[in-house]
């Protein structure tokens, strides 16, 4: 175990190793994880676009965002309203489907 307050110059070389190491441990660590940022943010992207694909495909729901980019920031209360509940069925029915597939009784 290297002290925190060296008495010798061999413990003081000691202490100085086992802090460069630590660094270089940290610093490679780091690296490693801004090098892999880009494939998981990718990966979340597409998992996202082939979900919405999904649903839109299976029960015709279109994400609130997509809806608002094109309608302008005018859209009606009565869309909203069958929007959500349009949301609400793929969801539920999505869970079912999951719940059959993994053999639970819902």
């Amino acid at each position: 175990m290297v002290l925190c307050f060296p008495s010798t110059p061999k413990k003081l070389a000691m202490t100085i190793a086992v802090s460069l190491s630590g660094a270089s441990i940290l610093a490679v660590g780091m690296h490693l994880s801004y090098v892999n940022v880009e494939p998981q943010r990718a990966r979340t992207r597409d998992r996202d676009a082939f979900v919405m694909e999904t649903l839109n495909k299976k029960y015709g729901y279109t994400s609130p965002y997509e809806k608002l980019a094109r309608n302008g920031s005018s859209v009606e209360r009565s869309q909203e309203s069958s929007m959500r509940e349009n949301y609400a069925r793929a969801r539920n029915d999505l869970v079912k489907e999951t719940f059959s597939n993994l053999g639970f009784k819902k």
